[in-house]
């Protein structure tokens, strides 16, 4: 073996990475709906053996296409059902996600820009978070940066194998999260030709109709045999409700101004996002320059149309931060003038703490852990060592990674443990005798079926509970602003309620 060919920076990032996108990923429950609904959706697949249609509670789901089902089922079967299962293969694609982004910056730029982009990614705690959740978007982050970079090096090295290696990240995209894999990339890749070269024979380069066969090879088998088993109604619930009702309308509360979209890339991006006003000084100086601007144009446009989108949450615009992170490596390799930059972080993390000190002693639920939010002052100290040591950039990106990383350590193996103590799910299961059927009225926390493992039948009126009751011993599920419809129903009893967890909406046990 030559041992020359082995990029030793590589596997250590990869192993790096995967030790924090994984840490404790199996000591903190199911409390997210979403989480939830995607890891009970996956243990139902597998239960049913039906690889084609996602179920949750053994009802038609359309919120997702499957390809975060299916390593989830893969995962179930090597590990068992728990939550080390449902977030394992996202926190793979993290460091897969941190390693091709070192490959690339590596082979366009330079060691030094790899090894910084992958420091600044690692920092993020937000990217962090994201490779701890049992979601479709670590997949999907993956993927469209997958293709994101192999366009690149095929136009600049002109190897088929990075053109081929496109369009299987596209038909992957496809069944991680749907269009939006093929239409923002393929709408940022022409933008970029038509800047760069401003002619037909690049994109003729991109063989388009071949290579669409392959991402349909990959991609449309799946699509084709649901809308027949579905008899078309995921395809229309999916492409109608999920993808443009989300983009022409705010759902579920998630709304607001533009500008929102951009402080979800700067907030999660910190702590080298301080760096921002520089980097964008750079890429605007190295506009002519191919690679600042592909670079730019993929977080120009990315987080352009998701700002632009109704629905606005932070997970969307994720995909940028490896084109982000490493634009701002470049900048960190030149920058001169950084000092105010630095005092913000500093007034920022110092303040943080006490914000959320403040916020959580006045929640009626989550007051005793208004104490933890004093963890948070390790990103202030990051900020006040690089303050003193402003004038070495090499000690001013140590200590924003240090304290960022000691932050991220602390925040899964002591802050969400705790808090997790106070999960509305986690509490109301020890009142309940698995033996007994379980409804629910109208809605409730869907964390209950992944722990539960069985149907939870649906009550839609005060009938439905009367005739559900009168089988025997049973639960009812439901939130407290249905309690009041529920009041004139003999021998109901509330056995307890509870807050859920970072939701405005409080889960009741009710038995008879």
């Amino acid at each position: 073996m030559d041992t020359k060919k082995i990029d030793y920076n590589l596997i250590l990032i990869g192993l790096f990475s995967f030790f924090i996108f994984s840490l404790n990923i199996g000591g903190v429950s199911i409390f997210s709906l979403d989480e939830a609904k995607n890891a009970s959706c996956a243990r139902e697949m597998l239960e049913s053996k039906n690889f084609v249609v996602p179920t949750f509670n053994y009802e038609l789901r359309t919120d997702k296409p499957p390809l975060h089902y299916y390593f989830m089922m893969l995962s179930y079967l090597i590990f068992g059902v728990s939550e080390f299962s449902a977030r394992f293969f996202s926190s793979v694609f993290g460091s897969l996600t941190v390693m091709i982004t070192y490959f690339f910056a590596k082979k366009i730029f330079s060691t030094k820009t790899a090894i910084l982009s992958a420091i600044v990614l690692i920092s993020s705690l937000h990217f962090v978070f994201q490779f701890h959740m049992a979601v479709p978007d670590p997949y999907l982050i993956f993927f469209i940066n997958l293709a994101f970079l192999s366009f690149y090096l095929f136009y600049k090295f002109k190897e088929e194998k990075y053109l081929w290696t496109l369009y299987l990240a596209l038909g992957f995209g496809m069944l991680a999260k749907g269009i939006v894999a093929l239409v923002l990339p393929f709408f940022i890749i022409f933008a970029f030709l038509f800047s760069a070269e401003k002619s037909i024979p690049a994109i003729k380069s991109l063989k388009i109709h071949k290579g669409l066969v392959l991402t349909g090879l990959i991609s449309l088998p799946w699509y084709v045999l649901v809308s027949i088993e579905t008899n078309f109604q995921w395809t229309k619930e999916f492409f109608l409700k999920h993808n443009i009702s989300r983009f022409t309308d705010s759902m579920e509360g998630h709304g607001g101004i533009f500008l929102i979209t951009i402080l979800f890339v700067l907030i999660g991006m910190l702590p080298f996002s301080i760096f921002t006003y520089q980097s964008l000084k750079e890429t605007l100086k190295n506009r002519l320059n191919p690679d600042y601007l592909y670079l730019g144009l993929i977080v120009l446009i990315y987080t352009g149309f998701f700002s632009v989108s109704k629905t606005k949450l932070p997970n969307y615009t994720v995909p940028v931060y490896p084109a982000f992170a490493i634009l701002l490596s470049l900048t960190l390799l030149k920058i001169r003038n950084y000092l105010f930059s630095l005092i913000f972080y500093l007034i920022f993390t110092a303040s943080l703490p006490f914000v959320l000190y403040i916020t959580l002693k006045n929640d009626k639920n989550l007051y005793l852990l208004a104490n933890y939010s004093f963890y948070f002052l390790i990103l202030a100290v990051g900020g006040l060592f690089a303050l003193i040591y402003f004038k070495d950039i090499k000690k001013v990106i140590l200590s924003l990674f240090i304290s960022s990383v000691a932050m991220s350590i602390s925040l899964y193996t002591v802050i969400l443990p705790e808090i997790d103590k106070y999960s509305s799910v986690r509490i109301i299961l020890n009142y309940m005798k698995k033996d007994r059927p379980v409804g629910y009225y109208k809605r409730y926390n869907p964390a209950f079926s992944f722990y539960l493992k069985k149907r939870i039948i649906p009550l839609n009126s005060k009938q439905d509970v009367e005739n559900f009751i009168k089988s025997g011993r049973v639960y009812i599920l439901t939130r407290d602003e249905y309690l009041e419809e529920l009041k004139d129903i003999k021998d109901l009893k509330v056995i307890i309620q509870k807050k859920d967890l970072f939701e405005n909406s409080v889960s009741v046990l009710i038995s008879n």
